[in-house]
């Protein structure tokens, strides 16, 4: 009977882990690429993002997924506003800003599998005037493991190429390059 109560903590701390932060966002070449081959374009302020509410934070197997940046819609925000900005696109005086509402931001992991979600409505703005509005949604799975110290690291790790995913979604629109002309 004592091994069973000794058997019990160990098989929890397997299975789940500990709080884990994701690495800070680097910008890709592709979606810079993306951007500056529509050229000319007109610059952007600094985007904002904001977040639906339960959707500024991520936990997997009830361990935190923290940011460098602090939360997810900051994380996001530094993101896309440092591949506008490697695009020669961010300007703080520009008439045009980009409103970025996340609206899922989910990451699952199974035994064998984890899955993750990203979704947000994006809105270019000239003052009252709405140039661009639309929702873009990615999917993403990878493989996972029943061990916590595993499954965790390895959903924290899948999030920015989900990111990377959105954002050329969102820039390989010809909508929203037309926003920008």
């Amino acid at each position: 009977m004592k091994k069973l109560y000794l058997a019990l903590p160990l098989s929890a701390l397997l299975l789940q882990g500990c709080g884990v932060t994701m690495a800070r966002y680097e910008p890709s070449y592709q979606n810079v690429q993306q951007l500056k081959q529509n050229a000319p374009m007109q610059s952007l302020r600094d985007a904002q993002v904001k977040a639906d509410s339960g959707q500024d934070s991520l936990m997997v197997r009830l361990n935190p997924i923290s940011s460098p940046e602090g939360s997810v819609p900051l994380h996001i925000q530094a993101a896309i506003n440092e591949e506008l900005r490697h695009a020669g696109l961010l300007d703080p005086q520009a008439d045009r800003q980009l409103q970025i509402q996340v609206i899922k931001s989910r990451l699952n992991t199974g035994v064998a599998n984890g899955h993750g979600e990203l979704a947000a409505r994006f809105t270019v703005r000239k003052g009252d005037q709405v140039l661009y509005e639309t929702t873009k949604d990615v999917e993403r799975d990878w493989d996972s493991s029943f061990f916590g110290p595993i499954a965790i690291p390895a959903a924290a790790n899948n999030y920015n190429p989900m990111l990377q995913q959105l954002l050329k979604s969102l820039y390989s629109d010809p909508q929203f390059v037309q926003a920008l002309k």
